[in-house]
């Protein structure tokens, strides 16, 4: 019986609309794709027309908050698990100390150079701290979905699947000290090391327990007596339950999901394979309303504002810090030649974290001065455009790469309807 607080008819056309967004966006990402464009960039570039066409027609709504939180916060969450899931832990062990050396340059090269030009250019010290920690953070969902496309397989993709799974952590980390700073200036009571540290050190470690924990709770049914096709079936809703506790207790979603696909490849590293794509078939909808949703949610606007000066300088600074500090790091570490060389171009995307740190950002500075709320206004409007700027000359960089490095195992993606999240 359907309750009557429930509006069926309202239900049944978002569901209907749900279903016609994917389809359309799949259309164009798969006639982009086609063309050598990854696909990743065709469901954002639909979610731009969709938006496009909701203003020209009215119809239909624009999605509500809990639509957006729950399909960001579950998508994260699969793209995690498939980041994870991926990183060959035997792989990663003869790369010894030259992967966390690579990791920490381009992460603190993208800080240090637009920290330090933002200050110099801009005169404004806090706003440069906020836009340095945020530069650090590489985009884990287009990054990781490109290689997933182009079945990109090698110690390249490898350096990469492990930058964009742990650099997010070095961001927050600097980013929540920023913004502490930023608060104890602009408000008069101000805050001690513990109050900044003690919330961050319990988000990382919490999520690195919650997630190992899960693997090792699920190690039974992925191992013994059943078959690894199979196992996709129970893996699919604990990730579910990974993103939902990693929610309720205020940990890093994606950090979360991280560790739990490690930790499971690592238990099950024979029979892993046919799992990994079993889950991301079952998960591929909700991820490709992600990327839709990025690109509804793209302010294209703000190009035609004098602000542009400001996104082209903290655009242009972050992609030479990161690819100075990788190169350097890479080449001081005695990585391989491919890897020194086209990793610089490979950490040019940049989404979900950033925008998420930004408006975290603004939720705590607007209103506590008229300083702070100016930064506050500067900082989301230079990092939505920013990141539009990002997501479309990223996943086209990081794909001249992984073909110059020789690491696209299958230069012909599979169809579309049924991979269609594919980047």
């Amino acid at each position: 019986m359907i309750l009557e607080s429930v509006n069926e008819v309202e239900l049944l056309v978002g569901v209907l609309e749900i279903g016609a967004v994917i389809i359309f966006s799949l259309i164009i990402a798969r006639n982009l794709g086609n063309r050598g464009i990854p696909q990743v960039l065709g469901l954002i570039t639909a979610g731009v027309l969709i938006r496009g066409l909701t203003i020209a027609v009215g119809f239909p709504a624009a999605p509500t908050p809990e639509m957006i939180y729950l399909i960001t916060t579950g998508a994260l969450g699969f793209i995690g698990y498939n980041i994870g899931s991926h990183i060959d832990v035997y792989k990663l062990r003869d790369a010894s100390w030259g992967l966390p050396l690579v990791l920490i340059g381009e992460a603190l090269g993208a800080f240090f150079v637009v920290a330090i030009l933002v200050n110099v250019l801009l005169q404004d010290f806090i706003l440069s701290l906020l836009l340095g920690s945020i530069a650090m953070a590489t985009a884990p969902a287009a990054t990781s979905e490109v290689i997933r496309e182009y079945n990109a397989q090698g110690s390249l993709s490898q350096t990469i699947l492990f930058i964009v799974a742990f650099d997010d952590i070095l961001a927050i980390i600097f980013f929540n000290i920023a913004l502490s700073y930023a608060e104890s200036t602009f408000s008069p009571s101000a805050l001690t090391l513990l109050e900044i540290f003690f919330p961050i050190v319990i988000e990382v470690i919490g999520s690195l327990i919650l997630g190992t924990v899960l693997a090792f709770a699920l190690r039974p049914f992925h191992i013994e007596g059943v078959k690894a096709s199979e196992s996709a079936e129970y893996v699919f809703p604990s990730v579910l339950i990974c993103i939902s506790l990693a929610g309720l207790l205020h940990f890093s979603v994606i950090l979360s999901c991280i560790v739990f696909g490690f930790a499971l490849t690592t238990l099950a590293r024979c029979e892993n394979k046919s799992c990994v794509r079993g889950v991301e078939r079952l998960a591929s909808p909700l991820i490709a309303l992600f990327f839709i949703l990025v690109g509804y949610e793209m302010e294209l606007n703000l190009l035609l504002t004098p602000i542009i000066f400001a996104i082209l300088l903290y655009f242009l600074a972050r992609a030479f810090g990161k690819s100075t500090g990788s190169y350097l790091a890479a080449s001081i570490s005695d990585m391989p030649k491919k890897v020194t060389r086209y990793l610089p171009i490979s950490l040019i995307s940049q989404a979900g974290v950033a925008l998420g740190l930004a408006a975290f950002a603004y939720t705590r500075l607007f209103g506590l001065s008229p300083e702070a709320s100016d930064i506050a206004i500067q900082l989301i409007d230079i990092i939505a455009v920013s990141v539009l700027i990002a997501e479309i000359i990223g996943p086209l960089l990081l794909k001249r790469a992984l073909k110059g490095a020789k690491e696209i195992r299958d230069q012909i993606p599979e169809p579309a309807i049924e991979n269609h999240t594919r980047s």
